[in-house]
């Protein structure tokens, strides 16, 4: 009789694992997890871009499919040397396959790496170089990282090594995470574009940065433009004051303008942006997002900053 009772018992609390675990909402193959990776997905491939920099690139400038994700692509720095970017598929060799879940989400938020992340290799230094902006993904929330973490799960292995970093040692220092100014007119929408102008880099390309030895941007100028980029064949680009300052920035667009240029590629002359402005991926940008982001734009100090003329970019 107690045999039979305990066996009762053991086969209740079974039951009642069992129940539990189906209505884990993180649990694969849930509708509520299943939720979580498609926001993921937006996250990673839409307001983030981690492809535009975690893979190789074809002449046209456009992503190698067979090598999305998988890293290798290159970041010059003159006589310096380079960097380049990691593989962040799931491959247990050269990318991501063995990393925790919170090894992951350190390195985005701190550009602190595991250990056994350099495999094998002579380097000792765990700490990322800055091009990957750890110092601004540090605004990224825990319910949206997880959700990074979960679709970067879904990442299907690719089996690359990038080549090795040339840009000296010294050059690799921990950056202090960035917080964006906050919008001079409080609302809950400039506040999520605040947000978004953070973790969707905004603030990386159309800030410039303080002068060596000086780590992250010169808030003097924040999103005036000005910091440049070397693009084959263009040349040199100069990204675009985006203030609201009337005579060097945006102040006179209209929102429909700043949407043409953020989702089509097209300023308020309807001439075409150049690279590496990103705009087939804000593309995809949710309506609410993009309306965010008009709200925070508004709400930033105005400032006089000319930047060059960039060369025509068919």
């Amino acid at each position: 009789m107690k045999r039979s009772f305990i066996g009762a018992f053991l086969f209740l609390g079974l039951i009642s694992a069992a129940l539990i675990a189906c209505n884990n909402s993180s649990s694969p193959g849930t509708q509520a997890y299943v939720a979580n990776v498609a926001h993921g997905k937006y996250l990673v491939d839409t307001v983030t871009g981690c492809a535009d920099c975690h893979s190789l690139m074809d002449a046209r400038g456009n992503v190698v499919d067979s090598l999305r994700f998988a890293g290798g692509q290159r970041f010059g720095f003159g006589p310096l040397g380079a960097v380049y970017s990691r593989n962040i598929t799931q491959d247990s060799a050269d990318g991501l396959g063995t990393w925790t879940d919170a090894e992951i989400i350190t390195a985005i938020r701190t550009g602190i790496i595991p250990a056994h992340a350099l495999n094998g290799t002579t380097r000792t230094d765990t700490v990322l170089f800055s091009v990957m902006p750890y110092a601004l993904f540090s605004n990224y929330s825990d319910n949206d990282m997880a959700d990074i973490v979960a679709y970067l799960r879904t990442i299907k292995p690719v089996r690359y090594s990038p080549p090795a970093d040339t840009l000296p040692p010294a050059a690799r220092v921990k950056v202090p995470p960035q917080v964006l100014p906050a919008p001079t007119v409080a609302s809950a929408a400039a506040t999520r574009g605040q947000y978004l102008a953070a973790v969707g880099l905004c603030a990386d390309c159309h800030t410039q940065r303080m002068a060596p030895p000086a780590q992250g941007f010169d808030m003097t100028k924040f999103l005036a433009g000005g910091f440049s980029f070397d693009v084959p064949p263009f040349g040199t680009i100069y990204s675009a004051n985006i203030t609201p300052d009337s005579a060097t920035g945006i102040g006179t667009w209209t929102d429909a303008q700043i949407q043409t240029a953020l989702q089509q590629g097209k300023d308020n002359k309807g001439q075409s942006i150049c690279p590496p402005m990103p705009w087939q991926r804000f593309a995809g940008l949710e309506s609410s997002d993009v309306q965010a982001l008009f709200a925070y734009l508004h709400n930033v100090p105005a400032i006089s900053n000319q930047v060059p003329a960039n060369p025509n970019c068919p």
